[in-house]
């Protein structure tokens, strides 16, 4: 589109993308339940995502049907009357996102099983493949991106949306529609790991993630009951950080490891 751009003390007309934002309604079994804001991509991923995520469902065989058409989500559940139950129960809280998500007690995540180990390598070369992917996040700045690899760093999943949660709903949803594994995955993400990203991140069992940015302490909290290796400030040598004034080349490489650092091979 078209804007006014100022380099060098003057001003003068240039071109620019502009992030596209579309809303969609969720409906389950004809009532709605949300109106999210999400990038056009990846709808059905989203939505299997976010009732996963939420704890509307838990596995993918409890979907009869799903229908997107007209900015509308239309999905029947096989356990109408059981489901719709606990929907009208779940306890919701206002996230770090400024959005609403369901609250889930620690208490009713389990324990992450998996005997997966990575290489230090192997975390660097994918958020490098992230950034490298990423071809809105690198140009607009305006989305977030998350991307679910092998343990050799081979990417499975690719995602970037207007949200960090939208990010993370559309990797699990791709994972649930496409039978993977979790427990052998990895997730490497550019969003703040907060405690409802990491409860998000337990629930579907994946034992590593990293993210080039901060996590919380109730974040980390999670993180460590579920045995969830947490990694932060992922940084490769050359990689480029905006900050409000410049942009910063990394002159060496680091991470900073959390939590669960035994999966973390050098």
């Amino acid at each position: 589109m078209d804007c006014w751009k100022l380099t060098d003390g003057r001003i003068s007309p240039a071109k620019t993308g502009v992030v596209l934002e579309q809303g969609l309604a969720l409906y389950v079994n004809d009532k709605h339940l949300a109106t999210a804001s999400i990038s056009p991509i990846m709808e059905k991923e989203f939505v299997v995502g976010y009732l996963f995520g939420q704890g509307f469902i838990n596995t993918i065989d409890e979907l009869e049907s799903l229908e997107i058409k007209d900015n509308k989500a239309k999905v029947t559940l096989k356990d109408k009357e059981n489901t719709l139950a606990d929907a009208s129960k779940t306890n919701y809280r206002i996230v770090s996102g400024g959005g609403r998500s369901a609250y889930f007690e620690t208490s009713r995540l389990l324990k992450i099983k998996s005997d997966l180990t990575i290489s230090k390598d192997s975390i660097f070369k994918a958020m490098n493949n992230l950034f490298k992917s990423a071809g809105l996040y690198g140009e607009t700045e305006g989305v977030h991106a998350a991307g679910l690899f092998s343990a050799k760093a081979d990417p499975i999943c690719l995602v970037e949306d207007i949200g960090r949660h939208n990010t993370l709903d559309k990797v699990i949803g791709y994972a649930l529609l496409n039978k993977i594994d979790c427990s052998k995955t990895f997730l490497v993400s550019t969003g703040r790991m907060a405690s409802e990203m990491v409860t998000k991140i337990c629930r579907c069992g994946i034992p590593v993630v990293a993210t080039k940015t901060a996590v919380t302490d109730k974040g980390l909290e999670i993180g460590k009951k579920c045995g969830l290796t947490v990694i932060g400030f992922v940084r490769d040598k050359g990689t480029k950080i905006n900050t409000d004034m410049d942009v910063r080349v990394i002159k060496s490489a680091g991470m900073k490891v959390y939590s669960g650092a035994a999966r973390i091979s050098l």
